[in-house]
């Protein structure tokens, strides 16, 4: 019997899934989700696995939960802070907890791909403290070679000299939430950036010499017409940016007032294929829903966290999720909890699921549909059987509706499946993970564990 808890709620089914033609707008990014009913343990992101290791190419991801103020629709565990000395220590713990990781018996089998510092608000963490977790990242890891290094900002908290400072220390890719070029929809969503302020922004990355900028976009924003959003794409275009993040504008329960004037979902799929045949045309990739770049500038952050098959992501900080070891599990979220704990010498871990070989086997499909490819071989190298003899009934009705085809190599998402990426997504889920929702961190905001799990004791 399946049991409820606070982080991936149960809901029933026709809650949980929307059924094509219609889309679902859950956007999964987390799997397996808990579904357990025995207490998770920290222990066993230390033992040796009984699941096979899909890939040990690494992700290491370092979360900074702080921001300023509050975008109105952000869904995500944030606290806020009044400037950047409040974050003055952050990044020495960041440093202990990755430490901690030089337990694991697969530490030395990881190949690193990208370092990412994400948030909240990643640009608030000071500059140097970016630095030293960088170099102590290179050392536990060995890193010789240049990799992806990015550290996401607000173009509100950034200037010349603090992205100068963090292109000194190896970052090499900055993403803006630029969100859009209009001030009357800036200001109408409650954002605290102007159209001045993204362009000083892209400009000053660009003077600096960052390899890679890349921005995120809203559309489906309130009174946005088909015309509005061609104007829009080409001005993030010609500014020259090399990755987007194209985000269809959901409302949160602090922007209802909105929901009158904003485009209906007809509107919405007939921007969605505009954006998709917008990039095309430019030679831009497709990487994964919603992100595009040019092939020169694809992300390695999102082929190691989504491509099939998906390799290690160790999060590191407050609110931070990882999978890792065939574990998916979320620190705390409170970042002075955090400090407490791992400054005791324990892992920050709030909770986690343990993969079986049915979380496993689903979570290929499942994050995979992401990239729009699931490869047969792949599949077979580290499960030992076919993809076709776990998936074959999924992947008759989706191809009966027209999201996927098959093909020689494997499972590819049509053109159609792309604004369904998430339905997709859905209907490769376990029976034990069905009806649970994402845990979207808002909700998890202020949460602690019962107990910790001492490191010197492993």
């Amino acid at each position: 019997m399946k049991e409820e808890n606070m982080y991936t709620p149960l809901v029933d089914e026709s809650e949980w899934l929307k059924k094509y033609p219609d889309v679902d707008r859950e956007y999964v990014w987390s799997y397996p989700l808990i579904h357990e009913n025995n207490i998770f343990s920290p222990q066993s992101i230390f033992e040796i696995s009984d699941i096979p290791m899909a890939s040990y190419d690494t992700v290491v991801y370092v979360h900074v939960p702080a921001c300023l103020f509050r975008c109105p629709m952000c869904p995500f565990y944030v606290e806020l802070i009044n400037n950047r000395t409040e974050l003055d220590g952050y990044g020495d713990t960041i440093i202990k907890e990755l430490m901690m990781y030089e337990k694991s018996p697969i530490i030395s089998k990881l190949q690193v791909k990208s370092i990412y510092f994400g948030g909240g608000t990643a640009s608030l963490l000071p500059a140097k403290d970016i630095g030293k977790i960088i170099s102590k990242i290179r050392k536990v890891f060995s890193i010789k070679e240049e990799i992806e290094i990015t550290v996401e900002g607000h173009p509100a908290v950034v200037d010349y000299n603090y992205l100068s400072e963090i292109r000194q220390y190896g970052v090499n890719r900055v993403s803006f939430g630029i969100q859009s070029f209009n001030d009357a929809t800036l200001k109408s969503l409650g954002l605290r950036q102007t159209k001045e302020a993204n362009i000083s922004a892209i400009q000053n990355s660009k003077k600096v010499g960052f390899y890679t900028v890349a921005t995120d976009m809203l559309y489906r924003t309130p009174n946005q017409t088909i015309d509005d959003l061609e104007n829009q794409l080409k001005t993030f275009y010609n500014f020259g940016v090399n990755s987007i993040s194209a985000y269809s504008l959901e409302l949160s329960v602090r922007q209802g007032s909105l929901s009158k004037d904003q485009p209906n979902e007809e509107i919405d799929k007939e921007m969605f294929y505009y954006i998709n045949n917008f990039f095309n045309e430019k030679g831009w990739d497709h990487t994964a829903q919603p992100d595009y770049a040019q092939r020169s500038h694809v992300q390695k952050e999102i082929l190691v966290t989504w491509k099939a098959p998906q390799g290690q992501t160790i999060g590191l900080g407050a609110g931070a999720c990882s999978s890792f070891n065939g574990v998916n599990y979320y620190n705390v979220h409170n970042m002075s909890e955090y400090h407490r704990v791992v400054n005791e010498g324990c892992l920050p871990v709030l909770t986690g699921q343990k993969y079986t070989i049915e979380d496993a086997m689903s979570r290929y499909a499942v994050l995979g549909a992401r990239c729009f490819f699931l490869s047969y071989s792949e599949f077979k190298k580290v499960f030992g059987m076919e993809f076709e003899q776990a998936f074959s009934p999924v992947v008759d009705l989706l191809e009966f509706q027209g999201l996927v085809r098959r093909t020689i190599d494997g499972v590819e998402v049509t053109k159609k499946g792309k604004y369904y990426v998430d339905n997709i997504s859905k209907s490769f889920y376990s029976i034990a993970n069905r009806c649970h929702l994402q845990p979207w961190g808002e909700k998890m905001n202020g949460a602690v564990a019962e107990k910790y799990l001492k490191i010197s004791t492993l």
